[in-house]
């Protein structure tokens, strides 16, 4: 949706909500063309690494190292 400098001023709150609420941006046009865009911005719902919890597959037991002894300089 595009809408004009001048409504965006008069209807300002009301147009921020209805971004927040539908979730689509709109456009701000001045002199005939678009000079802005409003966009919803998402809180996470949770911290990116507790979206990764049981995504991965575990090969080894909990506390084993995933090193070889090899892997290491100090033991060559």
């Amino acid at each position: 949706m595009t809408i004009t400098v001048t409504d965006f001023k008069t209807h300002c709150l009301r147009i921020l909500r209805e971004v927040e609420h539908t979730n689509k941006p709109i456009e701000i046009s001045k002199q005939g063309k678009v000079r802005f865009r409003i966009i919803p911005v998402h809180a996470p719902d949770m911290a990116p690494w507790m979206r990764l919890r049981s995504h991965g597959i575990l090969h080894g037991q909990p506390g084993e190292s995933v090193f070889e002894e090899s892997d290491w300089e100090a033991s060559r």
